[in-house]
Formats: C-alpha cells, sequence, structure tokens
C-alpha cells in the first residue's frame, strides 16, 4: 500500500586471507554430496559387479561339481550339512547369501496411524512438502534409537526410534525427519540400498566363512576379491549419499539443530546397547525403555559434556556406510540457524502423547510373556 521506492546496491565480498598471512587453510570434508558423475559410475560398476559376482559363483560352482566336488557335496548331503544350492556353493568353499529383503511386518516394530500421533504425521507432512517428495505409506515405532526408511516391493516405511523422541527436541526430530525423507526422495531406500545390502550381506558372509576356516579354494578367492572392490565402490556412494540427506537437514531444520540430533544420536546409540545388554526383564521394576530413560536423565550434566567431547574426538570407528562424524558437523555448521518457533524447543516426545503406553508396548514386543496360558474353552483338555 505504501509503495516505498528504494535502492540496493551489490557489495563486492572481502577478499579471504592467503595462507602466506598464517591463517589456516580451509578444511574441506572428505566426501562429496551425491549426484556427481563419479558417484554414478561407481554406482553403475557396483551393480555390474553385483551381476558378475552371482554369474561367476554359480560357474564356477557348476565346473567343481563337474571336476569332482560332487562327492562332497554328497557326503555333506549324506550328514545333512547340505540342503541348498547355499549350502552346495558354501561346501565348496565359497559365500552364497541373500539380498532381496523381507516383509517388514515382521520385526521393524508396530505401525502407527495418524489417531495415534498426529502431531508425528503433521511434522512429516510438513517436511515431505518442503522436499516435495510424497509421504511414506507407513510410519513405524522402532526399538532402537536409530531411523530409517525402508523399502519393500512398492512399499515404503519410514522407522522412528522410540529412544529418541526422550532425548531430542521437536526442531532435532525436524532434522532426523528430513534426513531419513532425503533418502526416500532419492532412491536411496530402494536402488542404492540393494547395492549396500549386497556389500553387507558378502562382507557377512565371508566373516562368517573365514572365522569357520571354511572360505578356502577358487571360490573363496573369488569372494575376497569381489569384496574388496565392492567395499572400494560402495563407500564414497554411501557416503555422498549421507552428505546430500545432511544438507536437506540443514535446509529443513537448521544447521544447528541438525547439528545437535546427529551428536545426540552418536552419544545415546551405544548407551543404549550397554543398558540393553545389562538389562534383565525378570528382575527390573520397570520396562526397559522407562529403565533406559531414567538412566539417561540421572547423567549429570557434566558426564554428557564429557561423552560428546569424547565421541568428537576419538570419530569413533571407520564405517563404510556413514562418513566421519567431524567431516559430517563441518559440513552442517555452514548452514544458517533457522529462527525457533516457540514449539522446537518442546521435547519430541509430545509428537506421541502418552509416551509411557507406547514404552510399554514395544516392552511387551521385545520381551514377551513366559507365564503360562490359562486353559478356556479353546483349549483342548490333555489327560
Amino acid at each position: 500500500m505504501c509503495r516505498g521506492v528504494f535502492r540496493v546496491e551489490r557489495v563486492e565480498a572481502p577478499p579471504l586471507p592467503s595462507c602466506e598471512e598464517g591463517e589456516p587453510e580451509a578444511v574441506s570434508p572428505g566426501f562429496v554430496p551425491a549426484g556427481t558423475v563419479k558417484l554414478w559410475w561407481r554406482e553403475a560398476i557396483l551393480w555390474l559387479l553385483e551381476w558378475v559376482y552371482w554369474i561367476g559363483t554359480v560357474g564356477m560352482t557348476l565346473a567343481m561339481l563337474a571336476g569332482g566336488g560332487s562327492l562332497k557335496v554328497v557326503n555333506g548331503w549324506l550328514r545333512d550339512e547340505v540342503g541348498s544350492w547355499a549350502d552346495v556353493v558354501e561346501s565348496l568353499g565359497g559365500a552364497w547369501f541373500r539380498v532381496e529383503t523381507s516383509n517388514p511386518d515382521a520385526d521393524l516394530g508396530p505401525v502407527l496411524s495418524r489417531v495415534d500421533a498426529p502431531l508425528l504425521f503433521e511434522a512429516i507432512d510438513v517436511v515431505a512438502r518442503r522436499l516435495g517428495v510424497k509421504p511414506p505409506g507407513q510410519v513405524r515405532l522402532a526399538y532402537l534409537p536409530c531411523c530409517g526408511v525402508v523399502a519393500w516391493r512398492r512399499s515404503r516405511a519410514l522407522l522412528v526410534g522410540l529412544p529418541l523422541l526422550r532425548i531430542m527436541n521437536r526442531a532435532e526430530m525436524r532434522a532426523i525427519l528430513a534426513h531419513e525423507l532425503a533418502h526416500l526422495a532419492r532412491g536411496d531406500a530402494t536402488r542404492a540400498a540393494r547395492r549396500a545390502r549386497f556389500v553387507e550381506g558378502l562382507e557377512r558372509s565371508v566373516e562368517r566363512r573365514e572365522a569357520a576356516g571354511k572360505l578356502q579354494g577358487p571360490l573363496g578367492a573369488w569372494a575376497r576379491y569381489c569384496l574388496r572392490e565392492a567395499s572400494w565402490l560402495i563407500e564414497p556412494v554411501a557416503w555422498g549419499q549421507e552428505a546430500r540427506a545432511d544438507r536437506f537437514a540443514a535446509l529443513v531444520a537448521g544447521g544447528d539443530a541438525a547439528c545437535s540430533a546427529l551428536v545426540k544420536t552418536a552419544v545415546v546409540q551405544p548407551l543404549f546397547r550397554e543398558v540393553l545388554a545389562y538389562y534383565d526383564p525378570e528382575t527390573a521394576d520397570a520396562n526397559l525403555y522407562a529403565f533406559f530413560r531414567a538412566f539417561w536423565f540421572r547423567l549429570p550434566e557434566e558426564v554428557r559434556s564429557a561423552m560428546r567431547m569424547r565421541i568428537l574426538a576419538d570419530g569413533g570407528s571407520h564405517d563404510p556406510a556413514h562418513p566421519p562424524l567431524a567431516d559430517r558437523l563441518m559440513l552442517l555448521q555452514s548452514y544458517p540457524e533457522h529462527v525457533r518457533s516457540p514449539g522446537d524447543n518442546q521435547p519430541a516426545n509430545t509428537f506421541l502423547g502418552d509416551m509411557e503406553i507406547f514404552e510399554q508396548m514395544l516392552h511387551n514386543r521385545l520381551f514377551a510373556s513366559s507365564s503360562a496360558v490359562e486353559p478356556s474353552v479353546f483349549h483342548r483338555a490333555y489327560s
């Protein structure tokens, strides 16, 4: 209505100090976001390597069977050690495993409906609109303090770790949702996930066979060679995908919220595994999640700060699926912080409402009751 006139002038940025002036040189992260030609090439070669592995393993197995290996397979069959094609390959010194995903209805946690958590579904819808992606068909409450996306045939499921909702605020949880939905939007849960499952399955199979001393012969050498090449190919691809998802998380929730969510997740995951190892449902007075919640909130702030500093200093073990934590934080800190709304600092458990009910439900699914079932008219009586 005022229609004021104003003038805008572009101001050139001041020159950056050179290294000759004693300033440290800027260090860039050791990975690049996915989408470059180099990473596409690696993913295509990895896809080709997967097919070459299966074809080469089948061909070498048939050749060994024709050359006298059938006697060894028959002896294993007579001892009930060979009952499938995988047993045939492994009896000859190779590695055979399954790459296809199974139905996620079995062990990924209960399915949440919009009635159960309307605020959580509203946050997912907002983040999905920001990213321009269709919301996932299912939202599942995961047992562990981690989030992820799972693709099974035409279904897409978003996993939300229940322990994370206790330690995150809403802004941090929004960053986690943006990170996972970015994977879903770019196809990381479908095409790239199969490549990752192939490398992970081959690695586990090789380690299991080597520990038993049964990875030997031409098939064993072939499995080791393919694992070495696949690991070299998958690491930059996986790191690039994580960098791209981190970038979307920072754009949606802000750099500080994304950094804080990443550090909290890195701190709480080993703690939860340790609590899970020492928790005894027979003697504990509370369920697993209430037990962990009491342990977490009783930790002094000095101890939490020490754990955060230790994780940042150590960097953790080498993970081919995730870049180093320090590199990810350096990338996220380059994004500005968003203006916080009044509800962003609230705990993320407000997304679910009555958390105690969900905690008890997941506890009951993890630790099935061992008490005897009372007989009823539907139970046959045996004398």
